[in-house]
């Protein structure tokens, strides 16, 4: 049984190598900034967001994601027809006997397209690190002779950022240096490399009278160029900028409910429950994800941030 399990593991490992798509989110209108360098700095301030995905819950060693980020605005006090951005991103991935770690830094900039609108550039930089260990299974298996192999590739990531305090449309992409999954001795797979995955997000604020309810529906589409794309579409309903409600449908895979709350002034939580409708959902297959924002305590800084009630601390137009 352990060996059959080792196998489809492997063959996992296979679909993993060669047509895999980064780690998704639900919340992704919280997590911008994991997925599009370009929005680092496009609210004034210090801007900080942690979080944690349990994918696939009724499955031993499921996939597991853990991230933190952080970003800061520079030059932006006033009327500004531009400013800069940096940040920092970290994100740890487990699955099975597999263990991937990735850490960027970024920069953007940020331009007054019009009176309304603005563009942002953004390029990330870091390195990523493939490894598998034999945490979970039999050291002595001799199918397993290459034990512990890690690889560690360099990744950048460009990005592109169109916003206004209504709408908000982004695009990215990353593993944009395709690298195989091969360093000197260390190799994982046979001849596998890494896919570049394109991110394309689009997102519109209405409000209603009194501003006692703000709905913000939001489109995302995942591709990684050769397996299918992977799509979401979510609406959030928000109550005096304080309580946020919504469901999401990821395409052929999950129907997902959402809340999203702001504890402090400062901090906004967010949690998620994905309901698997896929093939997966004999196993009890279904999937939690939490998320935190945090601006600095004490701050007297205002934010503007387009993304508005989904983005921590601000709830602002």
């Amino acid at each position: 049984m352990k060996r059959i399990s080792l196998v489809s593991v492997f063959l996992l490992a296979s679909l993993f190598s060669n047509a895999q798509l980064n780690g998704q989110y639900s919340q992704f209108m919280m997590n911008d900034y994991g997925l599009n360098p370009a929005i680092a700095g496009n609210s004034t301030g210090w801007y900080a967001m942690v979080g944690r995905r349990v994918q696939w819950g009724g499955f031993e060693y499921a996939p597991e994601t853990n991230f933190a980020s952080v970003t800061r605005a520079f030059g932006k006090k006033g009327y500004k027809r531009y400013w800069h951005g940096l940040g920092a991103y970290f994100e740890q991935d487990k699955f099975g006997i597999f263990s991937n770690k990735s850490l960027y830094a970024s920069y953007a900039i940020h331009l007054k397209a019009s009176s309304k609108y603005h563009l942002g550039f953004g390029v990330a930089g870091g390195i990523k690190t493939y490894a598998v260990t034999n945490g979970i299974y039999d050291a002595n298996d001799p199918a397993l002779l290459n034990r512990n192999q890690k690889v560690i590739v360099p990744d950048f990531i460009p990005g592109l950022y169109l916003y206004s305090r209504k709408l908000v449309a982004g695009i990215s992409v990353r593993n944009l240096y395709s690298n195989k999954l091969q360093q000197g001795s260390q190799k994982i797979g046979t001849n596998n490399k890494i896919l570049p995955n394109a991110y394309f997000t689009v997102s519109r604020k209405f409000v209603t009278g009194g501003y006692d309810f703000i709905i913000v529906p939001s489109i995302h589409v995942q591709t990684n160029f050769v397996s299918i794309p992977v799509s979401s579409a979510n609406c959030m309903v928000y109550y005096r900028k304080r309580v946020g409600l919504g469901v999401s449908y990821r395409m052929h895979d999950a129907v997902v409910g959402m809340i999203q709350v702001r504890v402090f002034s400062n901090v906004v939580v967010g949690f998620s429950y994905d309901y698997t409708i896929s093939k997966f959902r004999v196993g009890n297959a279904n999937s939690t994800e939490i998320m935190m924002g945090m601006s600095p305590v004490m701050s007297n800084e205002t934010y503007d941030r387009p993304g508005g009630m989904v983005d921590c601390p601000r709830f602002e137009l």
